[in-house]
């Protein structure tokens, strides 16, 4: 929360609206959360990061291992 975005809780319509109210608010507040969000689904999601995450649990698996690694 505040790094990438902002969380607001479930069901919840006017922190939503007060989250965004923010947002469009301030918009160098904006561009730095988009920034950072970009930037933590490259890394995190990026097609090698899925691929190693994958060879891990195969590799568990093969070992025996009950619980895989988690990332």
């Amino acid at each position: 929360n505040g790094m990438t975005g902002l969380l607001v809780p479930p069901r919840d319509a006017a922190a939503l609206a007060e989250a965004v109210l923010a947002i469009l608010r301030d918009p160098r507040r904006a561009e730095q959360l988009a920034q950072a969000g970009r930037s933590l689904v490259l890394r995190e999601f990026s097609d090698a990061t899925r691929g190693e995450r994958v060879e891990a649990l195969y590799r568990a698996i093969a070992d025996g291992k009950k619980h895989p690694p988690r990332a």
